[in-house]
């Protein structure tokens, strides 16, 4: 039994609208990602033969013991074929963007792809040559990137090809995937699934594929051509060893004859050892298409493989991605509007006599808290300026020193509290508007930002925005620090002594794979080192700081409209982190505030809470159940690395894009 079209899975996030296909280990669904206001693809791991489901509360159960232990088993395999598609960021092949369990069962969401599958396409009949080879080199182009993974998909055929709005092919179902080792090994012994007519005689062994070869998808994607230029489902494998393949039709262009019957050679040995051997097959063909870029949402998903669905473990710390929003369409207008320019402040003078007065009178900077007031100062302990007079160049520089023994410098007052909306106050260059830390050897910055009023939200420059960044709304906040860089693997090291990143061999990498519980772990020991009052940004504090506070150039993305220049997303990373300071910084001297990880910020998540927010130093709903990320990562496109983009997770989730910037 199917989930009920109109259900709502994790708090309404997920809608479900109707089933597209069901085989014994699963069932897709066309589903509504309400806070993207996005089609999507849903898959819900039910074993039709073991499961059963309440058709009151949903929930799914499983009759006996020892069929529990059998659906456990494979209900983690499931988890593991999200896990697997996940980390496969590549325009030919179907983008996880959720994974999550409820219903005493698991589901992972997918990317919505319209155009039906080549199965569908050919089902009567074969296709004109020209597109049968340009979609069997866009399918090559996914697996020639898959292997380079040390994986093998082991399950390709025009059933799992989809078609996306621009005709172009998307590689799905990954349930029989294998990872190998450095060795060529498989990290387990687990069995697979058969395809008949598309699986090569390996795969029928006892154990299924034991060591790593390209030859083994290439047969399958040879037969898989063969299907598409004839309409005819390809003799099983065993029959080819004893047969040889049948006549191909004599209108078949000789390089494709050529790759067909070199790809299905029934030793392995044989066949081309890798995609680029049997595409060279094809070079001489005249119809060859070059595949395009652009992928966008479409209608129906079709996911009509019956097979079981064994994914092996992998051999690395790949984590699950709840949320990794996917974008649907990249063809957006990246145009740059106008927006009002937040006031500057001037930096204020004073006599040394003061100065010695100042210092006298209050030697120590301590943090500002969240709800701390704007003005007046005697409300709090106030920063410190001390003016050394030294004329380097045409610039004039301040130097602060702390009571706790941390030397900083910075370049402003904040004895006002925030400028009044308006006032024009000339600011000194931010790079020297810093303190820097020490822990363990371990240096980290942090930036003084200005306090002031800005439009926070859906601005003008925000293109494509989503719902839950509406209404626009201005915010006024106190002066505080904010992280040069997102916290390093070294600094997370020198305070907790290990390190959780999936990514590492450079320390100067972001840590990732924390959650926000850990951030709080980590915050209040490195308070502790440092005497310190550390924390998270508040959501406003972030995005006032990624726009480039009050010298904000009204960029798309932090300190620029051209992505390139700024951040590590999912065009440019190579799939992976990269060290802090790699791209240019924002306005502020900020760096990696779009891209690269997510960042946890201190707020609870509410889709509508910018209809009520408080104008001065927002904290965030007072409870809730998600966490608030901003920034956009390593494995996300352009449209959700953009200063406005919200985000959010529950605060127990970690995942190989989820970091942290500190706040003071």
């Amino acid at each position: 039994m199917n989930l009920r079209e109109g259900s709502l899975l994790q708090g309404g996030r997920y809608r479900i609208e109707k089933v597209l296909g069901q085989g014994g280990f699963g069932i897709t669904y066309s589903g509504y990602q309400t806070n993207l206001e996005a089609k999507v693809a849903i898959k819900e791991f039910f074993m039709k033969d073991l499961c059963n489901r309440d058709a009151t509360t949903s929930q799914v159960s499983v009759g006996s013991v020892g069929s529990r232990e059998t659906v456990e088993t494979f209900r983690q395999k499931f988890l593991k074929e999200a896990r697997n598609i996940f980390r496969l960021k590549h325009k030919h092949i179907i983008s996880v963007i959720d994974v999550f369990e409820e219903n005493g069962t698991a589901y992972y969401v997918m990317e919505h792809v319209g155009g039906g599958s080549l199965a569908g396409k050919v089902l009567h009949g074969a296709l004109p040559e020209e597109d049968a080879v340009r979609y069997t080199r866009q399918v090559a182009d996914a697996l020639a990137f898959v292997h380079s993974k040390r994986m093998m998909h082991l399950d390709v055929k025009p059933a799992n090809i989809l078609l996306d709005d621009n005709d172009n092919a998307v590689l799905i179902d990954f349930g029989l995937a294998k990872q190998y080792d450095t060795e060529g090994h498989q990290t387990s012994s687990t069995p697979v699934g058969i395809s008949h007519g598309y699986a090569p005689l390996e795969q029928y062994k006892r154990g299924g594929v034991s060591t790593f070869s390209p030859a083994t998808d290439i047969y399958s994607l040879g037969a898989t051509l063969f299907k598409l230029v004839t309409g005819i489902t390809p003799p099983e494998a065993s029959d080819v060893n004893d047969e040889g393949l049948p006549a191909l039709p004599q209108e078949i262009s000789a390089p494709v004859r050529r790759a067909i019957e070199a790809a299905m050679q029934p030793k392995r040995k044989d066949r081309p050892q890798s995609v680029g051997e049997f595409l060279s097959l094809l070079e001489s063909t005249d119809n060859r298409v070059q595949s395009t870029d652009n992928r966008e949402q479409g209608e129906d998903l079709i996911d009509d493989s019956d097979v079981e669905v064994t994914v092996l473990p992998e051999s690395g710390k790949i984590k699950d991605e709840r949320l990794k929003i996917k974008e649907q369409s990249e063809n957006f207008d990246r145009s740059q509007k106008a927006k009002a320019i937040d006031e500057q402040s001037e930096a204020t003078k004073k006599t040394d006599n003061e100065e010695t007065r100042a210092l006298e009178k209050e030697p120590e900077l301590v943090a500002i808290t969240n709800n701390e007031p704007s003005e007046p100062k005697k409300n709090r302990t106030a920063w410190v300026v001390a003016v050394l007079g030294v004329l380097i160049g045409c610039g004039l520089f301040f130097a602060f020193s702390g009571g706790d023994g941390s030397d900083y410098n910075s370049s402003y007052s904040s004895d006002d509290g925030g400028a009044a909306p308006g006032e024009q106050i000339e600011e000194p260059a931010s790079s020297s508007s810093a303190r820097t830390f020490t822990v363990d050897g371990v240096e980290f910055k942090m930036v003084a930002v200005k306090g002031g009023t800005f439009q926070m939200g859906a601005t003008s420059e925000q293109q494509n925005p989503f719902g839950d960044e509406r209404p626009v709304h201005s915010v006024t906040l106190s002066n505080y620090y904010i992280g040069e860089t997102e916290v390093t693997q070294a600094l997370w090291q020198a305070v907790m002594g290990s390190n959780p990143s999936s990514f590492t061999g450079n320390s100067q990498r972001p840590v990732e794979c924390v959650s926000w519980d850990d951030c709080q772990t980590f915050i209040s020991r490195l308070n502790s080192k440092t005497g310190m009052n550390f924390r998270l940004p508040t959501e406003a504090e972030w995005e006032y700081a990624a726009r480039g506070g009050n010298r904000s150039n009204k960029t798309q993305y932090s300190g620029s409209s051209n992505i390139e220049n700024v951040a590590w997303y999912d065009s440019n990373s190579g799939s992976t982190t990269h060290p802090v300071k790699g791209k240019s910084p924002n306005e502020l001297g900020l760096y990696d505030m779009s891209g690269n990880v997510w960042e946890w910020c201190s707020d609870w998540y509410s889709s509508d809470y910018y209809s009520n927010s408080p104008h001065n130093n927002p904290q965030g709903p007072s409870s809730g159940s998600c966490r608030v990320l901003r920034g956009g990562s390593w494995n996300i496109l352009a449209q959700y690395c953009r200063v406005a983009l919200r985000n959010y997770n529950g605060p127990a989730y970690r995942y190989d894009s989820y970091g942290l910037r500190l706040a003071l």
